[in-house]
């Protein structure tokens, strides 16, 4: 859930000319599609319209429920798509907009900073292999990126190979097509059995 602070919302809110009920010169066809196309999120779903229908109003229930991951890819959207409509000509801006800018693209940037996993940096290889590297960072880019979906396939591959290494250094034999659930059952035998833990 993504709390933000009264002067942060002013600034998005005047930035994104919310005060009307409306939210920059997006329809109601348009605001979904683009909220759907930059957060895979659909903004008609009903629990949005709980203050209310407009498309302003939308936006505030959004960043009350949403986690700062999301919302902050969500302002980082609109604040792309104000810059393209400045520069196409479809609005007009002057040197407070600019500030105005500025403040909500670091509003955006501390909401994504903020980690939706805590312990994000807990995905470590444990083993100097490059490959196995470089999916650690892969799968944290996928969460960082608020993409389970696209990251959830990797974390498998992650969780096995991490899985096969304890096996390998404690000397447990574990076939090259065993499961992940077959491999991680001998490994906890292995810790039982030698008095590791106890279940």
């Amino acid at each position: 859930m993504a709390e933000l602070k009264f002067q942060e919302r002013n600034y998005i809110e005047k930035l994104f000319d919310m005060k009307s009920g409306y939210v920059m010169d997006f329809s109601n066809r348009t605001f979904r599609e683009f909220v759907y196309d930059t957060v895979k999120i659909d903004i008609d779903e009903e629990k949005y319209y709980e203050n209310g229908g407009s498309k302003a109003n939308r936006l505030r229930t959004f960043f009350k429920l949403e986690s700062k991951q999301t919302v902050g890819l969500l302002i980082q959207g609109l604040l792309d798509y104000w810059l393209t409509q400045i520069h196409i000509g479809e609005m007009d801006y002057d040197e407070t907009d600019e500030k105005l800018h500025k403040e909500c693209t670091k509003i955006a940037e501390n909401l994504k900073s903020d980690s939706i996993v805590e312990d994000i940096d807990a995905i470590e290889p444990n083993t100097d292999d490059e490959d196995f590297e470089k999916l650690s960072e892969a799968i944290k880019e996928c969460i960082r990126n608020n993409k389970p979906e696209t990251g959830l396939d990797r974390l498998h591959t992650f969780v096995t190979k991490y899985i096969r290494e304890l096996c390998k250094k404690h000397g447990i034999k574990i076939k090259k097509e065993m499961p992940l659930h077959s491999i991680f059952g001998m490994y906890i035998k292995y810790l039982t059995t030698n008095g590791y833990i106890e279940s």
